[in-house]
C-alpha cells in the first residue's frame, strides 16, 4: 500500500513534464520498492524471532539505547542533508548502528564472561562515552554538516567553552543535561545473561560488523557504475555525491573522534603554503604597466556609487555571449529579441570573458577575484564576495536549480562562497515545488523563488544569486510546445540549443514582467545577467551552425548586463572595455561604495577606459589574456621560450593567487 502510494505522488511529481521522463520515473520507484522489501524484511526478521529480541534488548538494554539513539540521530542527518531515503540509504544506517555501537556490544561480552566490578565499569564507561561522543558529534554537525575534526581541539579552551556556553539557549542546555542524564540513569547490566552467551559473540559481532560494512561498500560502489552503464548519467554523479554524505551515517563517530583526537599536530602543508610571493623587478612592472595590469598602488577610486538594497545575480549556464542575436547574426532575430532589448537599454560589456571553467571554477572566479583555483580556497576564513556584502548588512542567499549532491555543494560551496544561505533542487522540492528533471529545476521555478525571496525581503537589504541550469550542455532543455516557438527557429531543424536559447529569452522576460508586476523593480534594486562560464566547443552540427569564431575559443566571452531603474553608477561606464569574471565581484562592490578586499585580483571596471581594460583566464595550466590590441595564450610550466611579457604575465597571475594566502609579505631575491 505504502510502495502504490508513492508510485502515485511520484507520477504526480513527473506528470507536469513537456515529456513525461520514463526511465527517471522508473528508477525511482524500483528504488523505492526495493527500500519496501528491504524494510519489510527486517521487520519479518524480527518478528519470526520476537522471543529472542524480547530477551537480548532486556539483557543488553544499553546497546538497544545507543541503537535507537543513533537511529534518531541519522533521521537529524538525513533531514539536514535532504538525503532521499533510499535501499542504499538504508544499508547505510544499519551499517552505522553497528558501527556506532560495536565497542559497548564488545565491552557487555567482557562484562558477561568478566561478571565483576571492574568488566561492569569498563561496561558503564563505553556506554557513557558513547552517548557523550554522539551528543557532542552532533552538536558540531549542527554547526559544520559533518563529524568531529581536529579543528576542535585546535580550539578547546576555557575561552571558546565559556562563550558556548554564554551563548546558548539556557532552556537548551537545561534540556541537554536533562536527557543526557536520563541516558545515563537508563544503563542495566544485569547479573546473569547465560541464557543468551555465546563462546563465539566477539568472533559474530566483529564478522557482521565487516559484512555489514563490506554490502554497503558495494552497493554504493556498484549502484553509480550500473546508473552510468544504463545511461543514467546525472543520477549517477548524484548518487557518487551523496554517498559522501550517507558517511556520515555509516562511519562510526567513536572512532573518528580518537582517530582526530590522537592525529599527530605535524601535518602536510598544503600547496599554497609552500608558495611565497617574489618581488616584481622594475622590467616587470613596465611590460605589466604595457598590458594594462597595475602591480603597485591603490585601486583607482569610482566618482558614484549607489547603494542597492536588492541585488540579484542571474548565473545562466554555458550561456555565451555569441548565443545574442546583438552579437550574431545567425542567431534569429525572435531568439533573444527581450535580452538584445535589454543590451540595447542598459550597461553592459561587450567584451567579458570566463575567467575559468566548469561551473565551480567560473564562480570561483565569481566571488573570490581568483583565476587559480585549487582546494586550498576553502576554508573558515577566506575572502569572498558573499562575506564582503554580509559584513555591509546584507543577507546573502544563493539558489541552485540542482541537486546539492553534485560535487557535495552542499558543503563544498557553503565552505568556499561563504553564503548565508545555501538552497538546491532538495530545498525546492521541500516548499511545493515540481517538475524538475534532468539536472534539476527549470527558469520558471527558479525566477519565481528569487521573486517569492525578494517579497519575503522587502524591508531588508538581500543579494541573491540564482543559477539555472536549462541552457546546460547537451541539449539544452526548452519548456515551450512547438506552437509557442517562433517559425524562424523551427526552420532551422529542429535547432535544439536554439530552442534552448528563445526558452532562457523568454523565462527571462517573464521574470522582469513579473518583477514589475510585484513593484519590486525599484531605484534599489540591481539586477544583473550574466553565466556561470561559457559553453564547451562541441562537435553538435546544432551548436556549430550558430557560429565558428568566438564560440570556439576556451574560454570566451560571457554576457554581463546591468538594470535598474536608477544608473547613477554607470555615468563614466565604457561597454567595450575589455573585463573577465575576476573583476565581479571588485566591480560589484565598487558600485556599492563598498571597498574591495585586497586579497581580491580583479578590480572594478566602471571607471576604466576602453584603452586601460584586459582580461584574465587560467583553465589548468593556461593563462588567457585578451586586450583591445593584444591576445596571449600562455603556459605556465611548460611553455617553449616565453617572452619577456608572457614571463611578467605568468608571475603576475602567480602572485595574484599565493597574495590571496599571504597578504603583503613579499620575498626579495637577491
Amino acid at each position: 500500500m505504502l510502495f502504490c502510494i508513492e508510485a502515485y505522488f511520484a507520477f504526480q511529481f513527473y506528470s507536469g513534464e513537456p515529456e513525461f521522463p520514463i526511465g527517471i520515473f522508473t528508477l525511482d520507484i524500483c528504488n523505492a520498492l526495493i527500500r519496501d522489501v528491504l524494510l519489510a524484511s527486517i521487520f519479518m526478521f524480527f518478528h519470526k524471532h520476537i522471543i529472542w529480541v524480547k530477551q537480548a534488548a532486556k539483557a543488553y538494554s544499553p546497546i538497544v539505547i545507543l541503537a535507537i539513539l543513533w537511529f534518531g540521530i541519522s533521521a537529524v542527518i538525513i533531514h539536514s542533508l535532504n538525503l532521499n531515503f533510499s535501499p542504499i540509504t538504508v544499508i547505510s544506517v544499519f551499517t552505522g548502528v553497528i558501527n556506532n555501537v560495536i565497542f559497548v556490544v564488545l565491552a557487555a561480552n567482557l562484562y558477561t564472561k568478566r561478571n565483576h566490578l571492574v568488566s561492569k565499569a569498563i561496561y558503564f564507561l563505553m556506554y557513557f562515552l558513547t552517548i557523550l561522543i554522539f551528543y557532542s558529534d552532533t552538536i558540531y554537525f549542527f554547526v559544520t554538516s559533518t563529524h568531529i575534526e581536529k579543528v576542535l581541539f585546535d580550539n578547546l579552551n576555557n575561552y571558546s567553552i565559556t562563550g558556548v556556553l554564554y551563548t546558548t539557549d539556557k532552556i537548551v542546555l537545561l534540556g541537554i543535561l536533562i536527557s543526557f542524564s536520563f541516558l545515563i540513569l537508563l544503563f542495566r547490566a544485569p547479573k546473569r545473561m547465560h541464557n543468551l552467551h555465546t563462546k563465539n559473540v566477539v568472533f559474530l559481532t566483529i564478522m557482521i560488523c565487516l559484512l555489514a560494512n563490506l554490502v554497503n561498500y558495494t552497493t554504493a560502489y556498484v549502484y553509480p557504475k550500473a546508473l552510468l552503464e544504463e545511461g543514467f548519467d546525472e543520477e549517477a554523479e548524484i548518487e557518487i555525491s551523496r554517498n559522501l554524505s550517507r558517511d556520515l551515517l555509516t562511519k562510526s563517530v567513536t572512532t573518528n573522534l580518537i582517530r582526530e583526537f590522537l592525529r599527530n599536530d605535524v601535518r602536510p602543508v598544503t600547496a599554497s603554503n609552500q608558495l611565497y610571493r617574489v618581488a616584481f623587478s622594475k622590467q616587470e612592472t613596465q611590460l605589466l604597466n604595457e598590458l594594462g595590469i597595475t602591480v603597485s598602488g591603490k585601486p583607482a577610486s569610482i566618482q558614484k556609487t549607489f547603494p542597492y538594497e536588492k541585488v540579484i545575480v542571474i548565473i545562466a549556464e554555458s550561456f555565451h555571449r555569441d548565443y545574442l542575436h546583438f552579437y550574431n547574426s545567425r542567431i534569429p532575430t525572435e531568439t533573444t529579441e527581450f535580452l538584445d532589448g535589454l543590451m540595447t537599454k542598459y550597461p553592459h560589456l561587450d567584451h567579458y570573458y570566463t575567467s575559468n571553467k566548469p561551473t565551480t571554477q567560473g564562480l570561483n572566479s565569481m566571488f573570490l577575484s581568483q583565476s587559480i583555483y585549487s582546494d586550498d580556497q576553502s576554508f573558515e576564513d577566506n575572502v569572498t564576495l558573499f562575506k564582503a556584502l554580509e559584513n555591509s548588512g546584507y543577507n546573502t542567499v544563493f539558489l541552485e536549480a540542482t541537486s546539492q549532491y553534485y560535487n557535495d555543494e552542499f558543503r563544498a560551496y557553503k565552505k568556499r562562497f561563504g553564503m548565508q544561505t545555501y538552497r538546491a533542487k532538495e530545498d525546492l522540492e521541500k516548499q511545493g515545488y515540481t517538475g524538475s528533471s534532468g539536472w534539476g529545476f527549470h527558469n520558471d521555478v527558479m525566477y519565481d523563488e528569487t521573486i517569492r525571496l525578494l517579497e519575503q525581503n522587502r524591508d531588508n537589504k538581500i543579494f541573491i544569486a540564482t543559477k539555472t541550469i536549462d541552457s546546460h550542455q547537451p541539449f539544452p532543455y526548452c519548456g515551450l510546445s512547438e506552437e509557442d516557438i517562433p517559425v524562424t527557429i523551427k526552420e532551422q531543424n529542429k535547432n535544439v540549443y536554439l530552442k534552448g536559447i528563445y526558452w532562457e529569452n523568454s523565462t527571462l522576460k517573464k521574470f522582469f514582467h513579473d518583477l514589475k508586476e510585484r513593484n519590486l523593480m525599484d531605484d534599489k534594486t540591481l539586477i544583473i545577467v550574466t553565466s556561470d562560464h561559457n559553453p564547451h566547443p562541441s562537435q553538435n552540427d546544432n551548436y556549430k551552425r550558430l557560429g565558428q569564431d568566438d564560440l570556439c575559443l576556451s574560454p570566451a566571452p560571457i554576457p554581463l548586463i546591468f538594470v535598474s531603474t536608477n544608473l547613477q553608477p554607470f555615468e563614466s561606464f565604457c561597454s567595450s572595455t575589455y573585463s573577465s569574471q575576476i573583476d565581479f565581484a571588485p566591480t560589484l562592490l565598487g558600485i556599492l561604495g563598498i571597498p574591495s578586499p585586497p586579497e581580491f585580483s580583479g578590480r572594478n571596471i566602471i571607471p576604466i577606459p576602453e584603452d586601460q581594460g584586459y582580461a584574465i583566464g587560467c583553465v589548468g595550466e593556461t593563462i588567457y589574456y585578451w586586450s583591445k590590441d593584444r591576445q596571449l595564450t600562455i603556459d605556465m610550466y611548460n611553455g617553449k621560450n616565453p617572452n619577456d611579457y608572457e614571463k611578467a604575465l605568468i608571475h603576475w597571475v602567480q602572485d595574484s593567487y599565493v597574495k590571496y594566502f599571504h597578504g603583503n609579505s613579499i620575498k626579495v631575491l637577491q
